[in-house]
């Protein structure tokens, strides 16, 4: 089968002008069954990879420079979250039934939400000092 292909003189290929599909020895000079038009001198195949690669790169860079810049100012990194609602969640020494602890853990979950709103993680810096305040507040809040 691989020596009838290697051997082979005719491909098939579409014309770039109607589309239609052309049986073609590569020896004579080659144009469209259909509407007689010259398909020599096309180039056929893969175009590359490039452009798609070129547009990925830049619009997964774009995305980045957008959500770093201009959605998410305000929200903390997942990690300090994390760590605000388990140290809200788990830090009573007491052991709570399951009931109480999934109550306590969606008033923590809005404590740290309303933190975010109010202390932006963008000015957490200089506002350090008032995280505990205002997180304690936030889960007042929320009960």
């Amino acid at each position: 089968m691989t020596s009838e292909i290697d051997n082979s003189t005719t491909i098939s290929v579409n014309c770039p002008a109607c589309s239609a599909v052309n049986e073609l020895n590569q020896h004579r000079n080659i144009e469209c069954e259909k509407c007689e038009k010259p398909i020599t001198g096309q180039k056929y195949g893969a175009r590359g990879a490039l452009p798609a690669v070129l547009a990925f790169t830049v619009g997964f860079t774009g995305y980045g420079l957008v959500d770093r810049n201009l959605l998410d100012d305000k929200r903390y990194p997942m990690e300090l979250e994390y760590a605000m609602v388990n140290a809200c969640t788990n830090g009573d020494i007491n052991v709570l039934p399951r009931g109480l602890y999934e109550s306590k853990q969606e008033i923590c979950l809005c404590a740290v939400g309303k933190t975010v709103e109010a202390l932006p993680y963008n000015e957490l810096d200089e506002r350090k000092s008032e995280l505990k305040t205002v997180l304690s507040a936030s889960a007042k809040e929320c009960r």
